[in-house]
């Protein structure tokens, strides 16, 4: 009875180092990616506002669009990750709330943002699809195909950006802080912060 329980919990706790890892590895490409996308679609505009650079030629603006889709795929796919692993991890994770602050504050920092997340995603996977289809006739029909697709792919990658009056950006600045908390654990009580439940 006692080697299965300790078996189970060895189990256990290798599945909560899986998820752990994932976690870990989920918020890097997640975060970076968001870095990433912000860095090439800061080359679009004009700075300090949302309008478009006028020297930008077509060629340029194909290739920013490419990363830009590339990298919004890359950042849908791991904040899934991050979501699954982070509910996993904070419902088998063996530390209390109530002497980890650290941790709840974390977890708050994450989860207030994501009926935001959810809705920038849609708009995302929207401007992915329009990228796919612009792309495609390019291909079939080269660039005077493509300029049919320029304006939407402006006014989609616009609104992604100026999305919720600037609420991604304060949720990107709360991720960032959720980090620091996690490496820093304030808020944590005395010895018996590590004791399970």
């Amino acid at each position: 009875m006692k080697q299965t329980i300790q078996r189970q919990r060895r189990w256990e706790d290798g599945l909560l180092r899986v998820f752990l890892t994932v976690l870990a590895l989920g918020c890097i490409l997640w975060l970076g990616g968001t870095v990433y996308r912000a860095v090439i679609a800061n080359e679009f505009f004009v700075p300090g506002t949302l309008k478009f650079e006028p020297g930008i030629n077509p060629s340029q603006e194909r290739m920013l669009f490419q990363l830009i889709a590339a990298s919004s795929a890359l950042i849908l796919a791991s904040w899934l990750l991050v979501l699954v692993s982070a509910i996993v991890v904070l419902r088998r994770i063996p530390l209390r709330m109530k002497d980890n602050g650290w941790l709840l504050m974390a977890a708050i920092l994450y989860f207030i943002f994501v009926p935001a997340e959810l809705f920038t995603a849609w708009l995302d996977v929207n401007f992915i699809l329009e990228w796919f289809e612009a792309k495609a006739a390019y291909i079939a029909g080269g660039p005077d195909s493509y300029d049919a697709f320029r304006t939407a792919l402006r006014s989609t990658l616009a609104h992604r950006i100026g999305a919720l009056h600037g609420l991604p950006v304060m949720a990107t600045l709360s991720y960032f802080t959720a980090v620091v908390v996690i490496v820093l654990q304030p808020m944590k009580r005395g010895n018996n912060a590590n004791e399970p439940d």
